[in-house]
């Protein structure tokens, strides 16, 4: 498909411009579409104004309510969730939700698609988000002209080797890479797309061998079953496309042996858009710009000029890079990820690949830990052999063999103090694994206890109040103070460590918060159990006074 057939996305909805039985979803013609994007239109045109918050698992409807809303004047904001955190922030910046948002408008019928007219380019806006290096979500506007030439590089770099194929994806088109690949792409470029993405291996093996191309991320690729039949889809498959991290050279290499053709890598970022691809099969290869793309290294870093980014200028990346004697250039790690520990610079990257190389991890991330100073924790998916050593001599001496592994290649004041052991990292709908899911892995909810006595209906132990402790986040913005609710559920979680304590929770008692907890306040804490009232006395103290106290009431008579 030559790229000068492609229909500008500005010009989708005017008149003539899709032919009305083209189909662009199973089942779903341009009329049909049309009438939808007409209806999404007429609804925002009577609701008051403002920007739009908008959140559908359908392609087919996400993408009518994204024109409609454009169609109508208005910006939509893609949130990558529905989390309540996340709805929490967006309720900031726009008026009205749209698709399976809760409290969300919707079109009464379907709508008028004469009405419709081509879109002004520049004018018409939408925000994504993104985790950034800080993990902290970032609001990024693009234009549709910016989002038009994107998809314009990709026709022209990959249109003709697509051909006719219907578009599949397993990533969520609420981020850039599923929007523009598993969307816009095929919208403009005459291709049918699946309203839904693909969860499972099992939905990719009954694609049969019609032609088709898919949009992967490296965490779903990664994990391909070697004894799944994959003959219909290696049949048919025109393209297989991964971005959002790297593709492990073990996960390239079993995607080209068992769907017999390289992935193709695709490099960039919400803030970037698409910057180079490559296609190694496993093997080391440099990444080549697409088209209209330039780039220079300059002090070790990647810089950018592209029709992608919205202005002209230079960008200078946080990438490092070096040219390629090959043509292109070669990736070496990010420089947002260089962090100083005790006045020396250490790569984050470097001991992620030190922990890799060793037989006992198959997939690690290393990250610094808030505090006074840093320490760095280490999140290990183990491998075989380190799950083995993991279930007959425990998390110690796994962790003991992971330093050894480090020794002599990573100076020992970089090593990670810190360690989880995981089935998977923890991933999002865009397959990468955002840095403050990994944090969340190393703040508890409660300071680890210290013991002072014990005995079967009373014990005396301490606590320090650490300000890293995720209990704080989401209370008091103004200030760190504890919420109440903490200190009943901490005096629950110690009663059951303390007591044979196996009821539920029925109720509370006298009940008093006299002062308040801050971090860095060390608590003296006295429990008492009687076990025939099921009944748990508290009491939190510190050189400031009593903080809390009262009693919890368990089913009666549990534990005695």
């Amino acid at each position: 498909m030559a790229t000068e057939t492609r229909l500008p996305l500005a010009r989708l909805c005017e008149p003539g411009g899709l032919p009305g039985g083209r189909e662009l979803l199973p089942g779903l013609t341009a009329s049909d579409w049309l009438a939808r994007v007409a209806a999404w239109r007429e609804a925002l045109a009577a609701a008051a104004p403002g920007d739009v918050a908008l959140f559908h698992e359908d392609a087919g409807e996400f993408s009518a309510a994204l024109f409609g809303a454009w169609q109508a004047g208005r910006t939509p904001w893609l949130p990558g969730d529905v989390l309540p955190a996340t709805l929490e922030r967006l309720a900031t910046q726009t008026r009205l939700r749209l698709g399976e948002l809760p409290d969300a408008l919707a079109p009464a019928g379907p709508g008028e698609p004469a009405a419709l007219t081509a879109l002004d380019p520049a004018a018409c806006r939408l925000v994504l988000f993104t985790s950034g290096s800080t993990g902290e979500p970032g609001a990024i506007s693009k234009t549709l002209d910016q989002l038009d030439r994107e998809v314009g590089a990709l026709e022209s770099a990959f249109g003709q080797r697509l051909g006719d194929a219907q578009v599949q994806g397993t990533v969520s088109h609420q981020h850039i890479y599923g929007l523009l690949f598993r969307v816009l792409w095929p919208l403009s470029a005459g291709r049918t797309f699946a309203a839904r993405r693909l969860a499972f291996n099992e939905q990719l093996t009954a694609l049969g061998d019609s032609p088709v191309a898919l949009v992967a991320s490296p965490a779903h690729l990664k994990r391909l079953p070697a004894n799944q039949d994959w003959s219909g889809l290696a049949a048919g498959l025109r393209a297989v496309f991964s971005s959002g991290g790297p593709l492990p050279p073990d996960a390239a290499l079993d995607v080209r042996r068992l769907w017999g053709q390289a992935a193709i890598e695709v490099f960039g970022s919400t803030e970037t858009g698409g910057v180079a691809w490559r296609a190694p099969g496993g093997e080391q290869a440099p990444w080549q710009v697409l088209p209209g793309v330039q780039w220079r290294v300059e002090q070790g870093r990647l810089h950018l000029r592209s029709p992608h980014l919205g202005h002209d200028h230079w960008l200078a990346t946080q990438d490092r890079a070096e040219a390629s004697p090959l043509g292109g250039f070669v990736l070496l790690g990010r420089a947002d990820r260089i962090v100083k520990i005790e006045e020396r610079r250490v790569s984050l990257e470097a001991i992620d690949a030190a922990l890799l190389a060793s037989p006992w991890a198959s997939e690690a991330r290393v990250v610094p830990l808030p505090g006074h100073r840093i320490l760095l924790g280490a999140a290990i998916v183990p491998s075989p052999e380190g799950q083995a050593l993991l279930d007959a001599e425990g998390r110690t001496a796994l962790a003991n063999r992971l330093r050894e592994a480090l020794s002599g290649r990573v100076d020992a004041i970089a090593w990670p103090r810190r360690w989880r052991f995981l089935e998977a990292l923890p991933t999002d709908a865009r397959g990468k694994t955002p840095q403050r899911d990994l944090l969340a892995l190393f703040r508890p909810h409660m300071p680890a206890p210290v013991w002072l006595e014990r005995s079967s209906d009373r014990v005396r132990l301490q606590l320090d109040v650490d300000p890293g402790l995720a209990v704080f986040d989401g209370h008091f913005p103004d200030a760190a103070i504890l919420p109440g609710v903490a200190l009943l559920d901490w005096a629950t979680r110690l009663a059951r460590q303390a007591f044979p304590v196996a009821g539920e929770f029925a109720g509370m008692d006298a009940v008093k918060f006299q002062h308040l907890v801050r971090p860095g306040d060390r608590l003296d804490v006295e429990l008492t159990w009687q076990a025939a009232k099921g009944q748990l006395g508290f009491r939190f103290s510190s050189a400031t006074g009593v903080h809390a106290s009262g009693r919890l009431r368990f089913q009666a008579g549990q534990g005695a």
